[in-house]
């Protein structure tokens, strides 16, 4: 290996993050959210009986206040960082999630006998299998994002994502490791369980529709919100449709400064659990105009100590009782300053 191989090793996990069509951050994913959210902004200006203008949809989408904010900057680095190093930490610290599915189909077997065969056909198996990995990792990611809302010391490592002062697609690195890492082996754990019975119920003949290895409601889920929700761009699902998926604005809801908005809307794609479990909160057709991070920091959130190191020492104290927690839940608190009320960045398109 060359000299300047050995450089660009490390950058190697980033590169196929990017290329990789079935990543959540790929250049494809991103590409398709950018389409989609001038999509969105030249349909509204055309209902409003205003010109659609595309240097004035770009400046919305590409806002300079957003773009240029320290709080994106972090961003940046986190992200290099995250995919450089994260990887490693992951593949060897989750738990195995076909691990975890065997034994539960080996233990299903043993309890109840095997079970019988279905005989529906083909398609009809693997659709049920597709569903059921899906509706696993909702609800592992429902869970995970709860306790991490309601728990004092999980709540100190999660603080580093709602420290984001404006909302890009990046702020999805803006995660702690010990974050990541927890969240990793909860959902191996949901997946692993609620696969496991599927395969004991369905067969082990039954496979996941896939594409790109990734499974296709996932991938729908990556291409049409999972972007957008984080980003200033204020697309609303409203009545039933609301009730049931997670669009971009009940995500930038969950990121709100404002107290009214704390502790709400939890899932990733989907809006279901939020609603049995009262937690949801529907957008309004137009955008408030919100103000987004969390106070209480030590340090520069924006720095290394204030989103590496104070996490993880906070997270510890409150873990052995130094710390008593605040209140009865461990969600955001308002900002200290914010960034002065400005408005959402395409609140004037």
């Amino acid at each position: 290996m060359t000299f300047i191989q050995t450089l660009l090793s490390p950058l190697r996990p980033a590169v196929a993050t990017l290329v990789t069509p079935s990543s959540i951050c790929s250049i494809y994913s991103l590409g398709t959210a950018i389409l989609i959210a001038f999509a969105w902004l030249a349909w509204r200006r055309r209902r409003r009986g205003r010109p659609v203008v595309l240097r004035i949809l770009a400046r919305a989408i590409f806002s300079r206040r957003v773009l240029l904010h320290r709080s994106t900057f972090a961003d940046l680095a986190y992200c290099v960082i995250g995919i450089a190093t994260l990887g490693g930490i992951i593949g060897w610290a989750v738990v195995s999630t076909s691990w975890i599915s065997d034994g539960v189909a080996t233990s299903l077997t043993k309890l109840f006998g095997p079970a019988p065969q279905p005989h529906a056909p083909d398609f009809v198996l693997d659709a049920a299998r597709t569903l059921a990995l899906f509706l696993a990792y909702e609800l592992g990611f429902f869970v995970d994002h709860t306790l991490k809302h309601r728990v004092p010391a999980l709540w100190e490592l999660h603080r580093a994502h709602h420290s984001a002062e404006v909302l890009t697609p990046l702020v999805n690195f803006r995660v702690h490791p010990l974050d990541s890492l927890i969240l990793g082996n909860n959902l191996a754990l949901f997946i692993g369980v609620i696969g496991g019975a599927a395969q004991y119920t369905l067969g082990r003949t039954a496979v996941s529709f896939t594409l790109f290895d990734q499974n296709v409601l996932m991938l729908l889920y990556i291409y049409l919100t999972a972007q957008l929700q984080h980003s200033e761009i204020w697309i609303p699902f409203t009545g039933l449709w609301g009730r049931m998926f997670m669009s971009p604005a009940h995500h930038q809801l969950h990121h709100s400064a404002d107290p009214a908005h704390f502790n709400c809307n939890l899932g990733a794609s989907l809006a279901i659990w939020e609603w049995l479990a009262g937690s949801l909160r529907m957008p309004s057709v137009e955008s408030p105009g919100l103000d987004f991070g969390v106070a209480g920091h030590r340090h520069d959130p924006h720095g290394v100590v204030g989103l590496v190191i104070d996490p993880a020492v906070n997270a510890l104290k409150a873990l052995i009782g130094l710390v008593a927690p605040k209140g009865t839940a461990a969600g955001p608190e308002p900002p200290s300053g914010g960034h002065e009320g400005l408005p959402a960045a395409d609140s004037q398109v």
